[in-house]
């Protein structure tokens, strides 16, 4: 039921036609509720004056008349308010959704698509990965080369790993560098053969940047963490694993993936 106001708002024109719907019948029935008992009435009456039904109907049908050009206009000032909402409606709904900078999930929508994940995969037996990755050496690059070429190293990891990644793999920003993945296959390998490709795209992966006024290429190098689901899992333990194969990466060397189970 939460979800039904949410669902006419995001479509102006069916609720302004409810509203037309709902408005027509109740200022019309009363109407026609009365005026059959008043001909019902009138009929009963040995000798009644037709005209007096006559004048009757005629305020009847005009009645009908300003009923059905009230709920029409009624229909469309809820239909144009209807517009207007939905617009900033979408606008707030996908700041809470989605990151500004990339346009991928931000934490707290893909932690509810985990959620849902996690669920299906007890039913269907499928195995669920998680991966945590990070931009290598992403400070100094902010420092050296500042925060806009910073940001752009962001965009372009997200663009890459979204062309890498397929349809039913959830991806998000989970925040500053760092990117996290939900893998669901039917194949126990599928998340180390999505994270290999990963590496070798990311081993050519450069930005141009500029500094004291020399052109240059800014490599993009990725440290990535990974787990699978265990019976006994949440989100939250599997994040701490995924965290701690990451850490392992870093320690490693950087430019490397760590699996934990």
């Amino acid at each position: 039921m939460k979800r039904i106001p949410r669902i006419l708002l995001k479509k102006p024109i069916l609720l302004g036609s409810i509203t037309f719907v709902v408005n027509l019948v109740i200022s019309m029935s009363p109407v026609l509720y009365l005026h059959g008992k008043h001909v019902e009435h009138y009929k009963s009456i040995p000798s009644f004056n037709t005209q007096l039904l006559i004048e009757e109907q005629d305020i009847v049908y005009s009645a009908l008349l300003y009923s059905f050009i009230f709920a029409f206009i009624i229909s469309i000032l809820i239909t144009l308010l209807a517009f207007f909402f939905k617009k900033s409606y979408l606008e707030v709904e996908n700041l809470s959704h989605f990151d500004g900078l990339t346009g991928l999930y931000n934490r707290l929508m893909f932690m509810n698509v985990f959620q849902k994940e996690i669920q299906k995969v007890k039913r269907n037996r499928d195995y669920l990965f998680l991966v945590i990755l990070d931009i290598d050496d992403f400070k100094p690059i902010n420092d050296t080369y500042g925060h806009l070429i910073g940001d752009e190293a962001i965009k372009i990891t997200a663009s890459t790993l979204q062309q890498l990644l397929r349809a039913s793999e959830s991806i998000a920003r989970f925040g500053g560098d760092e990117f996290i993945i939900s893998i669901v296959d039917q194949d126990k390998n599928a998340a180390s053969t999505i994270v290999n490709r990963i590496l070798n795209e990311f081993n050519n992966k450069t930005i141009p940047v500029s500094r004291n006024h020399d052109q240059q290429e800014l490599q993009i190098n990725l440290s990535i963490g990974y787990t699978l689901y265990r019976s006994d899992d949440d989100f939250k333990t599997m994040l701490q694993r995924a965290d701690q194969a990451l850490y392992i990466s870093k320690e490693a060397g950087k430019n490397t993936a760590t699996f934990l189970a």
